[in-house]
């Protein structure tokens, strides 16, 4: 059986569905353990702290993990699975030794830096805290290895017992009253320790064969290859770092306080754990190492594919959640967060606009890395620059929705740069119609959604029942229009074989199986 072929693609989905939906669930029990019972200013110190791991991943990066990600699947496609195991050897050491070094010299300078960011005090937690960056970073490369041997189960399995672990240890020390910041950096420490455990268990028995890559030396050519790969996306991730939205926790804790960083934090991860429930975000750790194995006679064709049915895939959920967030976003916050930073609340359907726009990302970026374009990629970090400009003008002048502006527009200038420099095959196959029509039917609803709110006067859990409803009828009729195109229905028709393919039908999603489907 092939590694990379319909059945092991098939279960790796079904797997991270049902992984996933569990994980989502116990992070957003757990957030809402924690946004209620920790302090503000707590809650925006341990989200400065978990600033760090962008800074510190970047500082160390050499490109390893995006050499990782590239180059694995291929060495399992043609059955090298001796060199996969080498790269995977090399790349843990190197991340190791290199998170060390950085993380040392934050520490050796921390006394005349921390006090501007107001984290002065706080460098013994930043010191526990920093076991969690270490342990992240090698969990992270474990997920990619399994991940890339279509071991979803374990993989995003793992995401499952974080996200639980920490639900538990939340519950239990707000249930105590004692959620403070160093013992949520605790329980945080824990389940990340237990789950990387479980992950180096699960990669010793079933994704590593130690005998046969212990002696596996690559050839010259291919050693250059890889170093220069990693070469240019260690400076790729250097010019990430000022275009992530957790950096912009730095810049809002010098000009403001926080609490300001708490605020924002909050929002952005109200963002992050609603794009994490989207298609994309479920299909894509499964169709990534199978888009590196796409075989160059294919790619003309494969290629944009699979870019359009990342980007619908995406889009069936973010112009609901868009939707929702644009009409309830005090409401949400009112009645599941207790009213906890409800005032600026409106920053939510700004930030989940951007994102629905910065949709394209991932898809573009796939492309850039299979056409071994990293030069393209670093030099869309030149927005990076624009990030920091816009910052330092933005948040003194407009606080956190200065912040919101800045990141999301910088992004939209470096996605679109990395684009137009692979748009040959980057090409998104029913652009008009998705556009046209998703603006067109989605600003109706926001517009009945307030329509309701102002006719049917409810308290805040009533009016977010109704609109659960009315965004939900709408996406049904949605899913059956420019949604998706046929390349999309084909994807999906490939791999739903079985009797879930009546129900998909019956929503929409599948059509009437008509010739061979696009992608195997």
């Amino acid at each position: 059986m092939a590694l990379y072929d319909r059945s092991r693609a098939r279960r790796s989905l079904f797997d991270t569905i049902a992984y996933r939906g569990a994980s989502q669930l116990s992070t957003v029990l757990g957030y809402v353990v924690l946004v209620r019972a920790i302090s503000k200013e707590d809650f925006g110190l341990l989200n400065l702290l978990y600033s760090f791991i962008p800074l510190v991943g970047t500082a160390a990066s050499l490109g390893l993990e995006q050499t990782l990600r590239r180059f694995q699947p291929e060495y399992l496609r043609v059955g090298n699975v001796a060199g996969a195991a080498w790269l995977v050897r090399r790349i843990t050491a190197l991340r190791f030794v290199t998170n060390l070094v950085v993380l040392g010299l934050v520490l050796l300078v921390w006394k005349h830096v921390a006090p501007r960011f107001d984290l002065g005090p706080y460098r013994t937690e930043f010191g526990i805290f920093s076991l969690i960056i270490l342990v992240y970073f090698q969990t992270q490369i474990l997920q990619l290895t399994l991940a890339a041997h279509m071991l979803h189960r374990f993989s995003v399995g793992s995401l499952a017992i974080l996200s639980f672990v920490k639900l538990i240890g939340y519950s239990i020390l707000a249930f105590e009253h004692a959620l403070t910041l160093r013992r949520a950096i605790y329980a945080d420490l824990l389940a990340s320790l237990l789950v990387y455990v479980f992950l180096r268990i699960i990669y010793q028995r079933k994704g590593r064969l130690e005998a046969r890559s212990s002696e596996y030396r690559p050839e010259e050519a291919e050693r250059k290859r890889l170093l220069k790969y990693g070469a240019f996306n260690n400076f790729n991730d250097a010019g990430t770092l000022f275009l992530d939205s957790r950096i912009d926790n730095f810049f809002i804790a010098a000009f403001m306080n926080p609490v300001a960083v708490g605020i924002y934090s909050f929002y952005m991860r109200l963002n992050e754990m609603a794009l994490n429930v989207l298609p994309g975000r479920l299909f894509d750790n499964i169709i990534q190492p199978m888009f590196f194995a796409v075989k160059p006679a294919q790619a003309d064709e494969r290629v944009p594919q699979y870019f359009t049915f990342l980007l619908n895939a995406n889009l069936l959920m973010l112009w609901p959640v868009l939707t929702f967030c644009t009409a309830y976003h005090a409401e949400l916050v009112r009645v599941v967060f207790g009213g906890k930073f409800v005032e600026q609340s409106w920053l939510l359907p700004l930030i989940v606009g951007f994102a629905t726009i910065n949709n394209f990302a991932t898809p573009v970026t796939l492309v850039a890395q299979y056409e071994e374009k990293p030069h393209i990629q670093l030099l869309s970090k030149v927005f990076a620059i624009y990030n920091v400009i816009a910052m330092l003008v933005l948040v003194p002048s407009m606080g956190l929705y200065g912040a919101a502006l800045a990141i999301g527009s910088s992004q939209i200038l470096k996605n679109g740069f990395v684009w137009w420099h692979v748009r040959r095959r980057a090409v998104w196959l029913n652009a008009g119609s998705s556009i046209a029509g998703g603006i067109a039917t989605w600003a109706a609803v926001v517009a009945l959604c307030y329509g309701v709110k102002a006719a049917v006067p409810a308290p805040a859990w009533l009016q977010l029942g109704f609109g659960v409803v009315l965004i939900a009828g709408a996406a049904l009729l949605w899913i059956r229009g420019p949604a998706l195109c046929g390349s999309d229905r084909a994807i999906l028709v490939n791999l739903f074989q079985g009797r879930e393919a009546r129900l998909l039908r019956a929503l929409g999603l599948l059509h009437q199986r008509t010739g061979e489907p696009a992608a195997s």
